[in-house]
């Protein structure tokens, strides 16, 4: 029987790569958080029936701390896990903010984004929230 003995470096290279990797993850989600704020902020402003003062309380919790995770799905798209402490009222302000997003873009840009499905809730933290930001939360 041969054995092989790895050495220190490489022991430390593939310390380096396993972080990197987590890394990578953890960049991908941001940027896909980051991205579907940006898709719900640019709806918002097209939304012509909601009042100012409506559009300024959304903005404020529109932001990616309050986003949901994507996890890459097993049919190559995406599948959306919304934390459990998330009201329902805010849920469905997301709900027809997308739908405000795939109204206004053009044909060939609805056809980018991965494909979308609605997971269980994942059970998270409650994020520090504003006092006037409190109905996003489950109560």
């Amino acid at each position: 029987m041969t054995r092989y003995y790895i050495t220190q470096k490489e022991t430390h290279t593939r310390k380096t790569r396993n972080k990197l990797d987590e890394h990578k993850v953890r960049l991908v989600r941001y940027e896909r958080k980051k991205e579907k704020s940006k898709r719900r902020l640019t709806a918002l402003d097209k939304k012509e029936t909601w009042s100012l003062e409506k559009k300024a309380k959304l903005r404020k919790v529109l932001d990616k701390v309050y986003m949901s995770s994507d996890e890459e799905g097993a049919d190559s798209g995406l599948v959306s896990q919304p934390p459990s402490c998330e009201s329902d009222t805010f849920q469905k302000v997301k709900e027809i903010l997308d739908s405000k997003y795939l109204d206004i873009c053009s044909t060939r840009s609805k056809r980018l984004p991965l494909k979308r499905t609605r997971g269980i809730k994942k059970n998270k933290d409650t994020p520090d929230v504003p006092e006037d930001s409190k109905w996003i939360i489950q109560a």
